[in-house]
């Protein structure tokens, strides 16, 4: 094929049961608002992953190696730049808060610069490492709720930032996987803070807006308001149960009850045609046999209502349940069955889409109109804005970070 301008990054989410890469094209020269060019994606089953960790990591480094090469095999290109997502069960976040006395007569680029580090000097718990400090919001003097201070007049400037740290042992783990894949570990990003860049409105983040995101071993909850991250949560539990869950009750080994999932699933019962009969193997009683799609349906709907009620006293608990004006996106592989909106809808009584990834992007944009690449195309997002911004060029350690460019997204 022609020889495409501009490097090549890629997105790697590496999910405790698929590994899914996505490689775009950043043109020098490209703007923050220019839509991203998508060349080519991959996904392959996780191996070597224990839960949403990493058990082993050469299956792990083989997964991703499989992956990020078939997304260059059909981006007709080899890429070297890579951001990852960490797993959001080992990230905590907490808010932290600079202030700076302003010398000039008004608001200056430096100044920005300086506040956002006089918020970023917070203790880090111990065992964890700074991989984000997310800017969400100014005061000037008294007035609050400011998205870009910069030539403002006045002598007081405060930053709101969101402090995002995640395990060192699982950075270092990452890290690791994809340099021996033979990529260059540029960033570590959040997972769920990906999925936000991938499929959220800057409109829904101002009116307040739950993402909850199931993926196989958790289900994120991220929640936006006023374009700021109001709440995080990760809870233990995702689409894998599911698959237990249908595994035990009708009798199969988790393969066939995975595929019956995909092929035959639902997330109401009450939509089977209660004659419908689907074939299983029954290799655990030895014997092939026929069961009601209707009982499928009956064990994924009683996993699933009780996930998103989990999600629900989350968002209860935490304040948040009432700031939603936007209501609930969901995404992950995990939402993919039928019906998962509605009975969504029934569970938290608001608004309720499920978001794919479409923001921005062209090429290849159609193939990823899948809940379960939000996370991979949210990376080469990050990638790409943190280029226009004039990152990109060889990180300096293993992961080179800084989070006051990202504002204009969060």
């Amino acid at each position: 094929g022609p020889i495409i301008q501009g490097a090549g990054i890629v997105g790697g989410y590496v999910g405790s049961t698929k590994t899914c890469a996505v490689v775009a094209a950043v043109h020098p020269g490209r703007r923050p608002a220019d839509p991203l060019e998508i060349l080519g994606l991959g996904v392959t089953r996780s191996e070597g992953m224990n839960g949403p960790n990493i058990g082993d990591i050469e299956a792990v480094t083989q997964a991703v190696r499989t992956a990020v090469r078939q997304a260059e095999a059909t981006a007709g290109r080899e890429v070297e730049a890579a951001y990852v997502s960490v797993p959001s069960g080992s990230v905590r976040t907490s808010r932290s808060k600079g202030v700076l006395q302003v010398s000039g007569s008004e608001i200056t680029p430096a100044d920005v610069k300086r506040v956002q580090e006089v918020g970023r000097a917070v203790p880090i718990p111990p065992g964890h490492e700074l991989i984000h400090a997310l800017s969400q919001r100014y005061a000037v003097d008294h007035r609050d709720g400011i998205r870009d201070p910069e030539g403002m007049a006045g002598t007081r400037l405060e930053a709101d930032l969101c402090i995002v740290t995640a395990d060192v042992a699982i950075c270092h783990d990452l890290a690791k996987v994809v340099d021996r894949a033979g990529y260059r570990p540029d960033e570590l990003v959040m997972a769920p803070l990906a999925t936000a860049l991938a499929v959220l409105a800057d409109a829904e983040r101002e009116a307040g807006v739950a993402l909850v995101e199931i993926g196989g071993a958790t289900t994120d909850v991220l929640v936006y308001g006023g374009h700021r991250i109001l709440h995080a949560a990760t809870l233990p539990w995702g689409g894998s149960i599911v698959t237990r869950d249908i595994a035990r009750g009708l009798g199969v080994h988790e393969d066939e009850a995975s595929q019956l999932k995909e092929r035959h699933g639902g997330a109401l019962r009450d939509r089977a045609d209660s004659q419908e009969l689907l074939d299983v193997s029954g290799a655990r009683h030895g014997r092939a046999r026929r069961v009601s799609r209707e009982l499928l349906l009956h064990i994924i709907e009683q996993r699933l209502d009780e996930i998103l009620g989990l999600v629900y006293e989350e968002l209860e608990t935490s304040g948040t349940l009432n700031e939603l004006e936007a209501g609930i996106v969901l995404s992950g592989g995990g939402v993919s069955l039928a019906h998962t909106e509605d009975l969504a809808r029934s569970v938290f009584n608001l608004p309720v889409r499920t978001g794919i990834p479409s923001l921005g992007l062209t090429g290849m944009a159609e193939g990823l109109a899948r809940p379960s690449y939000s996370t991979a195309t949210g990376l080469v997002l990050y990638g790409a804005s943190r280029a226009a911004a004039g990152g990109l060029v060889g990180a300096t350690r293993a992961f080179a970070r800084v989070g006051g460019w990202l504002r204009e997204f969060f």
